[in-house]
């Protein structure tokens, strides 16, 4: 993106100096008349700085136009008024004096920049052009610039050439990319930019970059089938790539060739070169292929992500929801408990790392966190349940009683839930021997598995 340039008032201060004092002869007699004719400037000049920075810019402009009639060739004074009306949003007059500032002073580079602001301000890229070209070398991000600006002014064929040029003295940018994709689009001149894009990678036949997006693009043009044959062509001059194995994975799906697809998947996922954000997107579409295919399981449980994706930080609770899958708890009491600290307010991780810490049968911390839960989530049945079991665990059949005759109230469903409920209070009214209230829930539990 291009952003305004500002200018620090230290730079007033500099040109001021430069140009009020070079008219003013080096002289020790300077005569009484000179020096009032200065301190008058300099007095309308701080006048009209104070009066810009307060917004007000009528008595900002007057104070300038009387420096011009002190000093009428003075270049800052034309400069500052060209700042003050592009504030006040007159730009007509900004540009008129900004001009001015830069034929009294050609080499100043800040005039230049600001001329450049102005014709960004009003969009008027094809000036802005003009304005850019001769302070193109002064920033590199000015020469970003101006391939937007040639895009915006709808001069495509010199926006697409000098993206191609900064391409070949910085290297490949993603930023650029997108801009030439867009102008590709707007032009909808497709097929110039495939051949764009396959001229380039056989020139480099072994970048990723250029493989990805080629694939991509055919992709967006719903060229599939050449996409895929893209992709396999790139494998075969390219066996040890992993990054044909991400584009390849989802044509196999799509062809239903669901063997090839797990490999090209299990690659992806395990590999120590792919990018984090990569690997995981492979994973969650392989963990969704396996929602849709359960006989493929076992093809999952098998996939073991390098180090990097496993502590990445991203998506806690789908790396908790993997290894729950995989059948390994402690892992994923890890990161449900980074899930929780993410979302603490999320009802499902709740009660996932509440039944979690059961079953890794960390009993105190199950009892401690289920009762800290629950008296922001009073209703939530499963909690209770939690509680109940994790005092059962400490023998302690009073407080499980007491809090489980309290949920008892949400029961509002008859689902597995409420039986392992009521067969958790069958449990502790035996324990207590309390047996007519331990037959009631006998038969209650009964009546609700025969249904």
């Amino acid at each position: 993106m291009i952003y305004p340039k500002t200018l620090v008032l230290f730079f007033c201060g500099v040109f001021l100096n430069i140009t009020v004092y070079a008219q003013i002869e080096q002289d020790s007699l300077m005569d009484l008349g000179d020096l009032n004719k200065e301190l008058k400037f300099q007095d309308n000049f701080y006048e009209a700085l104070k009066q810009k920075g307060i917004e007000n810019f009528e008595k900002a402009i007057s104070a300038l136009k009387h420096c011009l009639e002190i000093y009428p060739n003075s270049a800052v004074v034309y400069y500052e008024l060209g700042n003050v009306y592009l504030k006040a949003e007159n730009y007509k007059e900004s540009e008129k004096n900004l001009k001015k500032a830069i034929n009294l002073d050609n080499e100043n580079f800040w005039f230049k920049d600001k001329l450049y602001q102005l014709y960004l301000v009003q969009d008027n890229f094809d000036k802005a052009i003009e304005a850019l070209l001769p302070i193109l070398g002064n920033k590199r991000d000015y020469e970003e610039d101006l391939s937007y600006l040639y895009s915006q002014a709808g001069r495509y064929s010199e926006a697409l050439a000098h993206i191609q040029a900064m391409d070949e003295r910085f290297g490949y940018n993603l930023q650029r990319e997108r801009l030439r994709i867009k102008i590709y689009k707007q032009t909808l001149d497709r097929k110039a930019h495939i051949k764009f894009l396959k001229h380039r990678l056989e020139v480099a036949p072994k970048n990723s970059d250029y493989f990805i997006n080629l694939i991509y693009t055919l992709s967006e043009y719903g060229l599939e089938i050449e996409a895929f044959m893209t992709a396999k062509m790139f494998l075969k001059s390219n066996p040890k790539s992993h990054i044909a194995h991400a584009a390849l994975y989802k044509f196999y799906l799509k062809e239903m060739d669901y063997d090839n697809a797990i490999n090209s998947m299990k690659i992806v996922t395990e590999s120590k070169v792919l990018i984090p954000s990569m690997k995981l997107k492979v994973l969650r579409d392989f963990m969704d292929f396996v929602d849709k295919n359960p006989s493929y399981s076992d093809a999952l449980m098998s996939v073991e992500p390098s180090t990097p994706l496993v502590y990445s930080e991203r998506n806690s609770k789908e790396w908790g929801n993997y290894y729950l899958q995989k059948n390994q708890p402690n892992k994923a009491v890890e990161f449900f408990e980074k899930a929780f600290e993410e979302y603490s307010g999320d009802i499902n991780i709740i009660k996932e790392l509440a039944n979690l810490y059961l079953k890794t049968k960390q009993y105190q911390k199950a009892l401690e966190f289920s009762l800290n839960q629950l008296e922001l989530f009073p209703t939530q049945i499963e909690l209770y349940l939690i509680c109940g079991k994790s005092y059962f665990y400490f023998q302690n059949w009073k407080d499980a009683l007491t809090l489980m005759g309290q949920g008892i109230d949400y029961i509002f469903e008859e689902n597995q839930i409420t039986i392992d409920y009521y067969e958790l209070m069958y449990k502790l009214y035996v324990k207590t021997n309390n047996l007519e209230k331990a037959k009631q829930f006998n038969e209650m539990i009964k009546l609700l598995k025969s249904k």
